[in-house]
């Protein structure tokens, strides 16, 4: 691929800019599904969730911070359309699911499944920690939320219901949310491995590296079936302003070593890491370098662009651009071509895409909606 269809643009054009949403559109939405249009909680997934049919899946901001010069518009006239200028494209909606209006009661006082688990098209993720052991400057969770530990029983529940849930049913889990105190380690051990154990659907787990170098062969053998361990960000000069806590604890060599552990563990195809780029976070050049880390170590690299929460420090950064998408994207399948592994920028589930800057093909790496990611030999290699 040398350049990037309609669609493909339309997307890149969202995520830079995001869509203002037409009264109609969301009286239609309100009248099919209910409210709310978006949970708007991560900066990253703060949009309304929809896709294209050729399946580009694209998670809109619309908050008005963000959308001041956007030319888009997310229409309804007889079906939902998003319209730029001259160019309509139909689009199909995800609504949020039903079950995020469902509560339940822990020490006494009730709270909604969404403090909890949360579904974002086709991934239900479930946060065992309240707030942050962390606090990055990009991340809305220590500014927002305080420090706690939610009932395992709750989360497998969230599962259940998401699941079975009347408007969005939920594919697979990812076990995310923020990071826990050292303390707090075998709690969250004992997590991982209760619903790797008891969840109806595929378990992946996102988390930060760990000191003890085995533990990504013990998440394998307790039924996790994929991993997602975050760089984020390459130049270590940004990275201890940014992203502090992660940067001193452990340090970038140790990232790199223990992503080497966990292909090893899980198989190239099953591991990868988040990059988040845009020039408020580092020079492009530099995203690039941990690009070409990880898909040396068989690692697939997930390019988030640069998306500012109102809440943090970074508030006031401006977004990646269509430009940097552009050059991240291109050079990324290119450094992946060359490697010979067979992978692709990330995740491979095709309704995952939705915020980050992927777009699927024919290769067989990408899997759709209600695919099975649990065959563990896709590429023969």
């Amino acid at each position: 691929m040398s350049s990037f269809t309609t669609e493909q643009e339309l997307k890149l054009y969202l995520l830079a800019h995001g869509i203002r949403i037409e009264a109609e559109a969301e009286e239609e939405w309100m009248k099919r599904f209910g409210g709310p249009m978006s949970l708007s909680e991560y900066a990253s997934t703060s949009g309304i969730c929809l896709f294209t049919t050729s399946g580009i899946y694209i998670n809109a901001p619309f908050i008005e911070a963000f959308t001041k010069t956007t030319e888009a518009r997310f229409v309804f006239d007889g079906e939902f359309a998003i319209v730029r200028r001259d160019t309509r494209i139909p689009v199909s909606v995800i609504p949020v699911p039903a079950y995020h209006h469902i509560m339940y009661r822990d020490g006494g006082k009730e709270f909604p499944y969404t403090k909890i688990g949360v579904t974002h098209t086709d991934r239900c993720r479930i946060s065992p920690i309240e707030g942050c052991a962390w606090v990055c400057t990009f991340c809305d969770l220590p500014y927002e939320k305080r420090y706690g530990k939610n009932p395992k029983h709750e989360l497998l529940r969230a599962i259940e219901l998401a699941k079975s849930d009347s408007l969005s049913p939920a594919r697979h889990v990812l076990i995310s949310g923020g990071t826990p105190r050292p303390e707090d380690e075998p709690w969250i051990d004992d997590i991982y491995a209760f619903i790797a154990q008891n969840s109806p659907i595929p378990v992946d787990v996102m988390m930060p590296a760990r000191h003890e170098m085995d533990y990504p062969a013990w998440l394998r053998s307790v039924g996790v079936n994929m991993l997602s361990i975050n760089i984020e960000i390459w130049d270590p000069d940004r990275a201890q302003r940014i992203t502090p806590n992660k940067a001193r604890q452990l340090g970038r060599e140790h990232y790199l070593n223990y992503i080497e552990e966990a292909v090893k563990a899980f198989g190239i195809g099953f591991v990868q890491s988040l990059m988040v780029f845009g020039e408020a976070i580092e020079p492009i050049e530099s995203t690039l370098d941990g690009v070409r880390a990880l898909v040396e170590r068989g690692c697939i690299p997930v390019l988030s662009p640069f998306r500012p929460d109102f809440t943090t420090p970074m508030s006031k950064k401006q977004p990646a651009t269509i430009g940097e998408m552009q050059k991240v994207y291109f050079e990324t399948v290119r450094i992946c071509n060359k490697s010979g592994t067979g992978l692709k920028p990330g995740p491979r589930c095709m309704p995952c895409h939705h915020n980050t800057v992927v777009f699927p093909d024919k290769s067989g790496f990408y899997v759709p909606l209600g695919g099975d990611l649990t065959n563990r030999s896709w590429n023969n290699k």
